[in-house]
């Protein structure tokens, strides 16, 4: 069994920035989550994308444009969380990835409203990439845009939409990054204690 820092967590508050913390200690020696279909799969059960018994089917290509998505949903994301705004290349970027998904969903009217139907096969990348992308839109256009941060951990660098109270939330997760940080300022404190 994995330890938790080495599995898939969502606790970012947005779907799009779960999928961009599919690394772990991205400022550090990265840990790649996204291996293969498989786990990408197994992800996307977990975000809810997928139903239990759906699997993705891809190529080595395609899994390397999913990791290429991400990164660019990162750098787009990171610069908010650093309070700057996007750049325009990569809100010019984000518009290119929503056009190429962009037949992937449409309007439909049932009895609760109108809601989003997605088109693509639970085997297409494309539907999962769209759901992505429309999550990080609609975080990009709401009030809570200026709420992106970036973990402080040491070698984190995962991000999380801050919806404390207080609005200074500093870890991705208290028992992981934010321990971690109590733990080492501990030991400064023994090791100084100790001269």
């Amino acid at each position: 069994m994995r330890p938790p820092t080495d599995d898939f967590q969502f606790i970012a508050g947005n779907l799009s920035l779960d999928f961009v913390n599919t690394i772990g200690d991205r400022l550090g020696e990265a840990r790649e989550y996204l291996t293969s279909p498989a786990e990408l799969t197994r992800w996307a059960r977990l975000a809810g994308i997928l139903p239990p018994n759906g699997r993705l089917t891809l190529s080595a290509r395609q899994m390397s444009e999913i990791r290429t998505a991400r990164e660019s949903l990162y750098r787009l994301f990171q610069q908010l969380a650093r309070g700057g705004t996007p750049s325009r290349r990569a809100v010019s970027d984000l518009n290119t990835r929503l056009e190429s998904v962009a037949g992937a969903r449409r309007l439909r009217l049932g009895t609760r409203g109108v809601r989003w139907e997605w088109l693509s096969r639970a085997r297409d990348a494309r539907s999962l990439l769209a759901q992505v992308y429309a999550s990080a839109v609609e975080l990009l256009v709401s009030e809570h845009a200026a709420a992106v941060r970036q973990c402080e951990g040491e070698r984190c660098g995962w991000l999380f939409v801050d919806r404390s109270r207080s609005g200074h939330r500093r870890w991705c997760s208290m028992a992981d990054c934010g321990n971690r940080e109590k733990a080492r300022r501990h030991l400064a404190r023994v090791r100084r204690n100790a001269r």
